[in-house]
């Protein structure tokens, strides 16, 4: 159903909220009895996919505040599968971003990624949590063809359906990482377990181990310093803030939809109306300021290290607007919320992962701090 249409069959909040996102894409709704890999497959084939490529390389060509509002719109329908295709989209459109900066042979994967439709899951992720997200324990070993990788890649999502891995790894003997493409088929690549998490259960993650995998010098499409801030950390940092608070705006959406519903069925207002009153103020100062920073980045507007303190302020903020928007539904929704196979139960624990996304809570003011003060940004709060 696309956002319009609700808008019009639904409530005034739902337009409220809606306006600004624009999208032509719209999720259709979920087969019967479909599994979440079957979901994520179908969404896929749908023309996800490609949104965010190019245009002469077989894609929409949609940016980042277009490709925002789709993942929006899925968060809104199915919070599984947009939270796994926002690593998809993450990964996407800072290829093109890059391609967009360097001009360089990345248009040829980009080329095959629109070809076959493929997935593209993002195995940055690494065990133990790390709050410094620019670290990477995984280990590229030099070879005459390219480079032999091991580590281990968790949480990982898209770890079954994806068709391409796209991961990171600091090169052996030197001070420099890789960006690369790994076919999900190439011997050594594994996917072990699952992910025992309470929400987000049908997002397809699971533990990536890598052992020896060869990776073809063609399919790496950046080397450069390790643990430094560049280009490629500052656009990566704000398309995954952006991607990630419109999927959660998606979520919060449905979230506070329940609790129209159930006030204007009960016909019991009086201060339920404040309660919903203030967590669509909520919402929709999320989503100005998620579309605003997309669209500040997209013309050159916000560049460099402000670019990134924004994002990084944008990722914090979402996780404080999540927690005002649920303390202020919980009353409204009552036991529901505590209520086994309840859909406003699911969507509460479900947008409870907001939280647990890089960069750490721990670091995001302090990353914002630095920057205001003039001091060197760090990721690492021991730092």
């Amino acid at each position: 159903m696309t956002m319009e249409v609700r808008a019009e069959q639904e409530l005034p909040h739902a337009a409220l909220l809606d306006s600004g996102w624009e999208t032509r894409w719209a999720p259709t709704p979920a087969a019967e009895g479909s599994s979440g890999a079957d979901r994520i497959r179908e969404v896929a084939a749908s023309g996800f996919a490609t949104l965010a490529i190019p245009q002469e390389f077989g894609g929409a060509g949609c940016g980042l505040v277009e490709v925002a509002s789709a993942q929006r719109a899925l968060g809104a329908s199915d919070p599984s599968a947009a939270i796994a295709l926002n690593m998809h989209s993450f990964t996407v459109g800072l290829m093109a971003d890059y391609w967009s900066r360097h001009r360089d042979t990345t248009w040829m994967l980009l080329e095959g990624i629109a070809g076959s439709k493929a997935l593209v899951a993002s195995a940055f992720a690494e065990p133990g949590g790390s709050p410094n997200f620019m670290s990477s324990r995984s280990s590229a070993t030099e070879t005459d063809k390219g480079y032999l990788v091991s580590g281990t890649k968790y949480p990982c999502s898209l770890a079954t359906t994806a068709t391409l891995v796209c991961l990171t790894a600091r090169v052996e003997d030197t001070d420099e990482t890789i960006l690369a493409l790994c076919p999900s088929a190439t011997p050594g690549l594994t996917v072990e377990g699952d992910w025992p998490s309470l929400g987000m259960a049908d997002s397809d993650t699971a533990k990536l181990v890598l052992r020896d995998v060869e990776l073809d010098d063609r399919l790496v499409f950046h080397r450069g310093p390790a643990d430094v801030i560049d280009d490629n950390v500052i656009s990566g940092m704000v398309w995954f803030s952006v991607l990630l608070s419109a999927t959660y705006h998606g979520v919060l959406s449905s979230l506070l939809d329940q609790a129209f519903r159930q006030v204007n069925r009960s016909g019991q207002y009086g201060p339920r109306v404040a309660l919903l009153g203030r967590a669509t103020r909520e919402l929709l100062t999320l989503g100005g300021a998620c579309r605003q920073l997309g669209r500040d980045f997209e013309d050159g507007r916000l560049s460099g290290r402000t670019a990134l303190a924004a994002a990084i302020a944008l990722r914090a903020t979402l996780s404080d607007v999540r927690d005002r928007v649920t303390s202020a539904l919980t009353p409204v929704l009552g036991s529901r919320l505590y209520t086994r196979d309840h859909p406003a139960a699911g969507l509460l624990v479900d947008s409870q992962a907001t939280h647990h996304h890089p960069p750490s809570l721990l670091v995001c003011d302090q990353v914002v701090g630095d920057h205001c003060t003039g001091r060197e940004i760090s990721f690492d709060p021991a730092g």
